[in-house]
C-alpha cells in the first residue's frame, strides 16, 4: 500500500484547517498582547519647557499609574531647591474632572527626579499634564496616554496567552504522528526479505 506521492511534505502534515486555527489563536494572542506589561516607557523626551529639559517615562496601569518626571536644568550647573512636580490627569472623554497629584523628588547625581502614583479608574484615553514651579521658573506640558490593565491576568488572560503555544504543540503532535503513519507506509510496501 502505498501513500499519495503527490500530498508529501508539509502539505501531507498539515491541513489547511490547522493552519487557519493556528492562525486565528495566534491573531487572539497579539490582541491581548496589545496592553502594556513591563517595565516604564518614555512619554516626553527631552521636551524643553523654559529652562528645564523634560523627559516623563509612564507604566499607566488601570488602577494606580506610575510617571516619573525627570528635570534637567539647562546652562545650570545644578537644580534649584524648592523645584515641584504635579500631575494632572483627567479622561479625555470629560467624564471626570482633571485630578492633581504631587509627585515625590527623589534624589539623583544631576538634575532632579519626581515620581508620582495616580489612579485611573479605567482603560481608556487620558490627558495629562506636568506642571513645574519652582526658582528656575514653570512650565506646563501635557500628553496623552492609555490606561492599561496592569499584566495580573486572571484564567481568561492566562488561556489566551497559553492558546499559541498549544497551538504549536498540537501541530507539533499532528506532523509526528502523520510522519509515524508515512513511515508504516512505506515499511508496509518494501519487502521484508529481499531478494539476493
Amino acid at each position: 500500500m502505498k501513500h499519495d506521492a503527490t500530498r508529501t511534505g508539509w502539505r501531507a502534515l498539515v491541513d489547511p484547517r490547522s493552519l487557519v486555527l493556528a492562525a486565528a489563536l495566534l491573531l487572539t494572542a497579539a490582541a491581548a498582547a496589545t496592553a502594556h506589561d513591563g517595565p516604564p516607557f518614555p512619554l516626553i523626551v527631552d521636551r524643553v519647557v523654559g529652562r528645564w529639559s523634560l523627559s516623563v517615562w509612564t507604566d499607566p496601569d488601570i488602577g494606580v499609574g506610575t510617571f516619573i518626571v525627570v528635570l534637567e536644568p539647562r546652562g545650570e550647573r545644578s537644580t534649584p531647591p524648592g523645584t515641584r512636580v504635579r500631575v494632572g490627569v483627567r479622561p479625555v472623554s470629560g467624564r471626570l474632572p482633571e485630578s492633581l497629584y504631587d509627585a515625590a523628588p527623589q534624589r539623583v547625581r544631576h538634575g532632579e527626579r519626581h515620581v508620582a502614583e495616580v489612579l485611573f479608574d479605567r482603560g481608556e484615553q487620558w490627558e495629562v499634564r506636568f506642571l513645574i514651579d519652582g526658582p528656575a521658573g514653570d512650565g506646563v506640558v501635557t500628553a496623552r496616554v492609555e490606561a492599561t490593565p496592569d499584566g495580573v491576568i486572571g484564567p481568561i488572560g492566562m488561556v489566551l496567552y497559553l492558546l499559541p503555544f498549544l497551538a504549536v504543540g498540537w501541530i507539533w503532535i499532528k506532523v509526528a504522528l502523520r510522519k509515524r503513519e508515512i513511515g508504516r507506509e512505506d515499511a508496509a510496501v518494501r519487502p521484508l526479505h529481499p531478494n539476493p
